[in-house]
């Protein structure tokens, strides 16, 4: 069925819808050397046609990667942990404290202000992106 509908739009000259997916302004969060976790923010923003779906995310300064949300429970902030993003065509998704988030959990190192952390990010259909990230203090 795929194929046809390939075979159909590139017969017609209808180019078929996708997602463009672009990471700005990656960081990650500096926390006091004796913390074992920590969490990246980004902007993810989808220029394309049609929605996309982070999958998942690994990074080179943890043993486990998460995507996350804070929720409001009963007045009480709570982190969660969420399957997937997802980034509708012509939409940002902005992760920020307090919000979705990526958790970096049994880190590896204590992180340093403007250490480099590498994040790969999986989405559903345009693949893994590579981000580098600098630890940073806001």
């Amino acid at each position: 069925m795929k194929r046809l509908l390939l075979a159909v739009g590139l017969v017609s000259g209808v180019a078929l819808a996708k997602p463009d997916i672009v990471i700005k302004d990656p960081w990650v969060r500096l926390m006091p050397p004796t913390s074992k976790v920590s969490a990246a923010y980004m902007r993810i923003e989808n220029k394309g046609d049609s929605k996309d779906v982070l999958l998942w995310a690994k990074s080179s300064v943890s043993k486990i990667t998460q995507l996350h949300k804070t929720i409001n429970s009963n007045g009480i902030m709570k982190m969660v942990r969420v399957k997937k993003f997802t980034i509708n065509p012509k939409q940002t998704l902005v992760l920020k404290p307090g919000g979705y988030h990526i958790m970096l959990i049994d880190l590896k190192h204590p992180l340093k202000k403007g250490e480099k952390v590498t994040l790969w990010l999986k989405f559903k259909y345009s693949g893994i992106k590579k981000i580098v990230a600098p630890v940073e203090d806001k």
